[in-house]
């Protein structure tokens, strides 16, 4: 009897234990069953060793754990399944609301409106032209036969009819006579005015205006073209020439000089030059409304007016409803790796840029620390390559993936309709990759649809911030400045966590209110790349074998001086200076500096090789014994980060540059910066040509000041931070 008080540890159906007991349903097999029956009848009469019982038992319990887990198990994965499908759907929510925007929609459809308007006026305008031709054709003919009764019409018939019989040619000399006569007294009578020599006189007077703007600046040339008193139309082309001269560097002289060329000859031409004048240089407003009458007015616009038009509009609309971003989608898992995507305009292997660089050497370190790193091109990326958008695979460069983007409607100046369907489009390509952040540069055409895609995946979006934000106290200068800037803090607000290339850009960043925790500064870093066998020896080439060699890889910006670096060439050996140029990079500006050259008497000293492969890029460098970067004068190069000196720091090189903040934080001490004077480039190349050990000198600090930079590379920080935010575990 002691053995049957025992029964109820086990549970009344005499299976299982009750702390094994499931709240789910179990099924077993027969053989199991078979076993727990045996197991429950030794129990209950006795037979066989307490130790035996035991065995049995472990194993019921055993069968039942397992059995358990896998249970468990299956509700893991059908629980993982339900919220996958979740955040499908609540992405494809997020694109259906993007495309069902009512602010959107209402903004596009009064626009529409507005448009329909302005057609139907444009329609009546016409309606009237047509009466206003019909009534030039009644003029029209109305002076043929004016013509008709004129003196060298009637010649003409008299000369023909002349010639005709005998009899009429010897009535010919009455006839010419009687000619004579009416031609004499025509001759008292008041003459019409017919003006001639429009276009020469133009051409004249608008080559005079430009050479004096150029010389005594844009007022004196206005003045003096008002002196000249031509007529309305010779001085509105000249007033458009200055103010076509003026538009980069002086807008609101431009604006004034194409406002007063529309008031000395207001035709549709000159008020729909006026309206792109101002679009040019900022302005919205009143750009869309000088062409809105224009086009009241009947102005017809060419297919490239068409498409300045639509950017004016998106323009418009995108001031009218600002950035417009979906509901944010439910956080992504948290997975064992961090996977990195980076959403760049151009790339490797069809660019070779500072943009391009820049990427891919943060690619390379992020990947070093553990990151999974892919970059995604925008859409239709790249454009004369149309085979490799439709590529089954990303392109690899150096084990870093590169992937495609397939082309969208949109263009990029339609930023209102671009950034939905790139952002969408953008989104898509995360989730396959199963990104958990995205990076990407702070300029609008690609931090705006970065926004669309983290918000519709759950991810962190990261802003590389390459250029200078403005800074709070500064007011703008125009439209679309302050509309740029209101998106600025948008996406500002949107972002995790702000980049900073350089020292002060961080101070800029919060000079306009963002927050330090949000903060880091990542620095530059040059990629480094396998080295290419077939890389030619430029060293060797005749043009800069055994001389001293200035020399520029890179971009040609705007701000870069290429003129100056012509002229100081020029005098560097003209004081005999046995000296070389190598400039490696592609642009017309490149060109145009070779042909300058060539006609200085250069062209046997100077060597341009175009854009190295990136296995050649420390082959080029090694070619060249100063860097040579001046600036135009009169700009502050303060807005972009300075990839070309950061690169030249990491392979060693002497720099000569022009003073400025961004290229002082970068180069510290290892610069020479640029005498003060018109020849102060000059004057600085021939100090240095002089003096090697100066020259030695620079290069070594230039080592220095790069093994600084490396060390103020904070990619490992920022992997850090974002495993923390995302909540990954190291690597």
């Amino acid at each position: 009897m002691s053995r049957v008080t025992e029964a109820p540890k086990l549970h009344r159906n005499g299976d299982v234990p009750a702390e094994h007991v499931s709240s789910r349903t179990t099924s077993f097999d027969d053989s199991q069953l078979e076993g727990a029956a045996i197991a429950m009848g030794s129990a209950l009469h006795g037979s066989g060793s307490p130790a035996r019982h035991k065995a049995k038992l472990a194993a019921v319990s055993t069968l039942q754990a397992s059995s358990s887990d896998t249970e468990l198990q299956a509700a893991l994965d059908r629980e993982a399944a339900a919220t996958r499908r979740i955040r499908e759907l609540e992405a494809e929510l997020a694109e259906r609301s993007l495309a069902e925007d009512n602010v959107a929609l209402t903004t596009r459809l009064q626009q529409l409106e507005r448009d329909l308007d302005v057609y139907r006026e444009a329609k009546r305008s016409a309606e009237l032209a047509v009466l206003d031709t019909r009534s030039v054709w009644k003029h029209a003919e109305q002076r043929i036969a004016k013509l008709r009764e004129g003196h060298t019409y009637r010649l003409g018939q008299v000369m023909m009819t002349g010639f005709s019989s005998w009899r009429d040619g010897m009535r010919l000399p009455a006839r010419i006579a009687e000619w004579y006569r009416d031609y004499r007294h025509s001759l008292s009578l008041p003459a019409d005015l017919v003006p001639t020599g429009a276009a020469p006189e133009y051409l004249q007077l608008s080559e005079i205006a430009l050479a004096k703007a150029q010389k005594d600046g844009l007022a004196a040339a206005e003045r003096w073209i008002h002196d000249q008193r031509p007529r309305g139309s010779v001085l509105s082309r000249v007033l458009l020439d200055l103010a076509k001269q003026a538009r980069t560097a002086d807008p609101a002289a431009a604006v004034a000089l194409a406002k007063a060329a529309a008031e000395a000859d207001p035709n549709e031409g000159r008020i729909k030059l006026l309206a792109f004048t101002l679009m040019d240089t900022g302005s919205i407003d009143e750009a869309s409304a000088i062409l809105q009458e224009a086009l009241r007015a009947g102005a017809a616009l060419n297919a490239t007016e068409t498409r300045r038009y639509e950017e004016l509009m998106a323009l418009e609309r995108f001031k009218g409803q600002g950035i417009r971003l979906p509901k944010p989608v439910s956080r992504k898992a948290q997975g064992t790796r961090l996977n990195i995507l980076l959403y760049v305009p151009q790339s490797l292997p069809y660019h070779w840029s500072a943009t391009s660089m820049r990427t891919h050497a943060l690619a390379q370190d992020l990947t070093s620390l553990g990151c999974s790193v892919r970059v995604v091109t925008q859409p239709g990326y790249p454009v004369r390559n149309t085979g490799a958008s439709r590529k089954s695979g990303p392109d690899m460069v150096d084990g870093i993936a590169y992937h495609r983007m397939a082309p969208i409607e949109a263009a990029p100046a339609i930023i209102d309709q671009y950034a939905r369907e790139a952002g969408v489009a953008l989104g898509r390509i995360a989730r396959t990759l199963e990104a958990d952040v995205i990076m990407v540069s702070g300029e609008l055409e690609a931090a705006y649809p970065a926004a669309i895609a983290t918000r519709m995946t759950g991810t962190d979006l990261v802003l590389d911030c390459q250029r200078l934000a403005s800074t709070a106290d500064a007011a703008p200068a125009n439209d679309r400045e302050a509309l740029f800037r209101q998106a600025d803090d948008v996406l500002v607000a949107e972002a995790s966590l702000m980049l900073a290339r350089w020292p002060g850009a961080t101070e800029a960043l919060s000079a306009r209110g963002v927050p330090a925790e949000k903060l880091l500064l990542l620095g530059e870093n040059a990629p480094a790349f396998k080295h290419d066998e077939k890389t030619p020896a430029w060293r060797s080439d005749p043009a800069l074998k055994d001389r001293l060699v200035l020399g520029y890889v890179g971009d040609p910006y705007d701000d870069l001086d290429l003129d100056g670096i012509a002229d100081a060439f020029d005098k560097l050996v003209g004081h005999g200076i046995d000296a070389g140029l190598a400039v490696f990079g592609v642009g017309s500006r490149f060109l145009k500096l070779h042909e300058r050259l060539s006609h200085m008497g250069h062209g046997e000293r100077v060597l341009f090789p175009g854009r190295p492969k990136v296995g050649s890029i420390a082959e080029a460098y090694k070619a060249i014994d100063i860097f040579v970067t001046p600036a135009l004068a009169g700009v502050a190069r303060s807005e972009r980060t300075r990839f070309d000196l950061v690169d030249a720091l990491m392979h060693g090189k002497t720099i000569v540059a022009s003073d400025g903040p961004v290229a002082r934080a970068i180069l510290g001490n290892a610069a020479v910066w640029i005498e003060d004077g018109e020849d102060g480039l000059a004057e600085t190349l021939r100090r240095l040509a002089g003096d090697a050990s100066l020259r030695h000198a620079q290069q070594d600090k230039s080592a220095s000041r790069a093994e600084e930079w490396r060390a103020l590379s904070s990619a490992n920080a920022l992997v850090e931070r974002l495993r923390k935010a995302r909540a990954v575990p190291s690597s």
